[in-house]
């Protein structure tokens, strides 16, 4: 060992001594494997990155088998968000083996559904005109159906559910909720436009029941059947801008979007 590697003066080529072969923890030649220096053979866990493909590191290339998560979505992996087509098993609209699918309902409109743990729900706000019943569109505004679907008052909202489909507790939103974090660990991101859940909230607001429409861009708020008093109930509300969901008390006249939940077999 030459004098000067003695006194800590090393000739760096990378993480190696060109003196006296000597390595150091920093400048690893990880180019061709995230996980083990090309020079010096050092291995390196836990480096790859598989965000963006589960089984492709996005930093130097590398792969592997069976990284990919489709339990949730057969066509879409629930931890780097990959899709492939042509892997649902339909059988009367919905996957058989993930709970994904189509619901059409009497009026031909249809509707993309999503499995979110145990429960089997729309991912699109309810846009189904009723017979009876108090609803509305948003600023009075037609075009603003096909972007948020219509706002009704809870009786409404509980009367409309088509056959085999029910307005959903607050157990059920908790356990929605609940179900899984992205992969910034935030609950809220599963939910928003893009999240791997395919939920895809709509920031559609809500109206008071002073007439006003509120939170247009910046709000959800879905009825829950679960009444927390004679003139209130419960809403799962997603915030948008500073990146919270959660549960607030609304009063029965208000308008709130719909989403409804597929009744469970017993």
């Amino acid at each position: 060992m030459s004098l000067k590697c003695k006194m800590g003066i090393h000739h760096w080529d990378g993480c190696i001594c060109t003196e006296c072969n000597v390595v150091r923890s920093s400048n690893h030649d990880l180019k061709e494997d995230c996980e083990k220096c090309a020079k010096c053979g050092t291995e390196i866990h836990d480096n790859h990155d598989w965000s963006k493909d589960c089984e492709k590191c996005s930093k130097c290339g590398k792969t592997r088998e069976y990284g990919h998560s489709w339990h949730d979505n057969c066509e879409k992996c629930s931890k780097c968000g990959l899709q492939r087509k042509d892997k649902h098993k339909i059988v009367n609209g919905v996957c058989t083996i993930c709970g994904h699918g189509i619901f059409q309902d009497d009026n031909k409109k249809q509707y993309k559904i999503i499995r979110i743990g145990e429960n089997v729900l729309m991912a699109e706000n309810y846009t189904k005109e009723p017979s009876s019943g108090t609803f509305w569109i948003f600023e009075n505004e037609n075009s603003n159906v096909s972007k948020y679907g219509y706002l009704y008052d809870f009786e409404t909202a509980i009367k409309m559910a088509p056959k085999g489909w029910h307005l959903p507790s607050k157990s059920e939103w908790e356990s929605v909720l609940n179900s899984g974090d992205d992969q910034s660990g935030s609950k809220i991101g599963n939910l928003q436009q893009g999240g791997h859940s395919g939920f895809d909230a709509v920031y559609a607001g809500y109206r008071s029941n002073f007439g006003n429409f509120i939170g247009e861009k910046a709000s959800a708020h879905f009825w829950s059947s679960t009444k927390d008093s004679e003139d209130k109930a419960w809403q799962f509300k997603i915030i948008s801008f500073d990146q919270n969901a959660g549960f607030g008390k609304s009063e029965l006249s208000h308008g709130l979007s719909v989403r409804y939940f597929k009744d469970k077999k017993s």
